[in-house]
């Protein structure tokens, strides 16, 4: 166990340590996200960050297979779908990738991570494979999705890499838990940083690859060490919720889903209610405290894991019908769109 402490601290504080160079050199090289229209911040802000909490995690993994904690299989699942994304998601950050093209890689990579988890093991065989990758490919677009006010996808970060990390460690599942923890330790060094008031972002290049490990976690837990995946569905409630509620919502007016848009609950929180982002961050950590309540009750007690769930999806729905009564998602001002 102290060897355990050691390395998370480690992984902490390297992370902050190199987002702190790296941010100097992100205002060297004009790698800066400045303020628009469907912005949340007001002034140019360097972005990129999870570059560093991402390829710290990466050694770590190749770590892991070195001292064969992980074999190469479990390494597929994991390592090349990171690596690719981290590629992509850097060069958008800098050159703006076409959506057609970081869409290929999602499936691409999604597709890989199911063959190497071998989800038809599962109830449902081959269907469970293809629901697999929607949901890989979702998690990723999601995260992206909600990574837009200070601090926010750090915070649901750690509570779903912690709390879940923790279930897999109950299970036996060691060689997942440990590199949960070390990437919620990184992710840590960056929240640092990215606190209220941001001084960098993370980034396509860190948004997308913690949609994409969270998911693959949890599809691990689930074939491995069979952790029910429901578990890490009702902790990472507050971002699939409004994610999936506003794209539905979208879809169904006739919108163009893929483009930018300050249509989520959290967003419409900020403008036009006017909540600043400490405030929006310290209500996201409330609601994500009560569904690691739920997530813990429903780890404890099985059978009462659907219930759990239900009770979290009330939950969410309250929260979000609060915001959409105190700032329709279509209300007249077009800035709310």
């Amino acid at each position: 166990m102290l060897i355990l402490t050691l390395t998370l601290f480690f992984a902490f504080f390297a992370s902050w340590s190199l987002v702190g160079r790296f941010r100097c050199y992100a205002l060297a090289q004009g790698l800066l996200d400045n303020p628009n229209a469907r912005s949340s911040h007001s002034q140019a802000t360097p972005r990129g960050g999870g570059l560093v909490f991402i390829l710290l995690w990466l050694v770590a993994g190749v770590g892991l297979v070195f001292w064969e904690v992980w074999s190469l299989v479990q390494a597929l699942a994991f390592l090349p779908g990171a690596l690719l994304l981290a590629g992509i998601g850097y060069w958008d950050d800098r050159h703006d990738l076409p959506a057609r093209w970081r869409a290929l890689v999602h499936f691409v990579v999604a597709g890989v991570s199911v063959v190497a988890l071998d989800v038809t093991d599962l109830p449902l065989g081959w269907l469970s494979a293809g629901l697999a990758v929607f949901a890989i490919v979702w998690s990723v677009n999601l995260f992206n999705f909600m990574d837009g006010t200070d601090g926010i996808a750090g915070v649901e970060a750690l509570f779903v890499l912690v709390v879940g990390g923790f279930f897999l460690w109950q299970a036996g599942g060691g060689a997942l838990a440990i590199p949960a923890w070390v990437l919620a330790a990184t992710v840590t060094g960056f929240l640092l940083w990215n606190w209220p008031r941001a001084r960098i972002f993370m980034g396509d290049v860190g948004s997308s690859v913690l949609g994409f490990l969270v998911a693959v976690f949890a599809l691990a837990g689930e074939v491995w060490f069979d952790v029910s995946v429901v578990l890490w569905i009702i902790l990472y409630g507050v971002f699939w919720f409004d994610a999936t509620v506003t794209l539905v919502r979208r879809v169904m007016a006739g919108e163009r889903w893929y483009s930018a848009h300050r249509s989520h609950a959290y967003q419409r929180l900020h403008n036009p209610l006017g909540w600043s982002h400490a405030r929006i961050l310290w209500g996201v950590i409330t609601l994500n405290s009560m569904l690691a309540g739920l997530a813990w009750w429903a780890n404890a007690m099985p059978d009462m894991q659907w219930v759990a769930l239900g009770v979290a999806v009330v939950l969410l729905s309250i929260a979000y019908g609060w915001v959409e009564r105190a700032s329709p998602m279509y209300a007249k001002n077009p800035a709310v769109r």
